[in-house]
């Protein structure tokens, strides 16, 4: 088998796209982490590790990629706390982080939607990125974040504590703008894929080589996808 990396033939690995650490905090009690999807016909599944596919990587590039997923686990998973917490007054409108490794987390995202690109798993179906793929690869082959408005990463969470769903990724767009949306435990994540800079209100909000990186809150009853995650929350509650 050829590893879609290195393109060497060799025995390849059941490679994850969010890593497996993004899916534990999905569980509770004897609960199963389910997949959803806001697109007719296609049914909910449990997935308790998340999603891997066994045909992408090879064990030494799924290694090289997965220094960067451990950096961005610890950073937005296992230390990330209300300690990033802004606040006006007494009401929370954003998180702030100050001390972040630029490279090891563009790389991380990039290389998320790289993974997502490339898999013939369901769930990633309609992430298509076209002649970005490759030049996604080279940056991920030489190490290379590129530039903050060079597939610009930014950052949101859901206010409510309570959503921990995974919604399947998908295109979106901002002021005209191309981006992909994906949604990792309690974060969506958007990434550009387009040649054009991000539009003149995420500038300020994209990952950048200094501090800080702002991530905005969102509210789940003023948005349609985070109705849809309501919906998904209530009705585990009720099951």
């Amino acid at each position: 088998m050829i590893c879609k990396l290195c393109g060497e033939d060799r025995k390849l690995v059941k490679a994850h796209i969010i890593p497996e650490g993004f899916f534990r905090p999905l569980r509770f009690g004897s609960t199963v982490p389910e997949l959803h999807s806001n697109t007719n016909g296609v049914f909910p599944r449990k997935s308790p590790i998340g999603v891997y596919d066994k045909n992408i990587l090879c064990e030494k590039c799924d290694k090289y990629i997965g220094l960067w997923d451990d950096y961005a686990h610890k950073l937005l998973i296992q230390n990330f706390s209300e300690k990033f917490a802004v606040y006006e007054r007494d009401t929370k409108v954003a998180y702030k982080i100050d001390d972040y490794d630029y490279k090891k987390l563009k790389m991380f995202f990039i290389s998320v939607l790289w993974r997502a690109s490339i898999s013939s798993q369901q769930f990633y179906q309609r992430i298509k990125i076209g002649t970005h793929e490759q030049i996604i690869k080279e940056m991920i082959i030489h190490d290379d974040p590129g530039d903050p408005y060079d597939y610009a990463v930014s950052l949101a969470k859901f206010i409510d504590p309570e959503v921990k769903v995974m919604l399947d990724p998908h295109k979106t767009k901002f002021d005209g703008i191309n981006y992909c949306q994906f949604y990792i435990t309690r974060f969506i994540l958007y990434i550009k894929t387009d040649k054009r800079n991000p539009p003149d209100f995420l500038k300020e909000l994209c990952l950048k080589k200094d501090p800080p990186f702002w991530i905005v809150l969102r509210d789940v009853n003023k948005s349609k996808d985070g109705k849809i995650i309501k919906d998904i929350v209530l009705k585990g509650i009720k099951k």
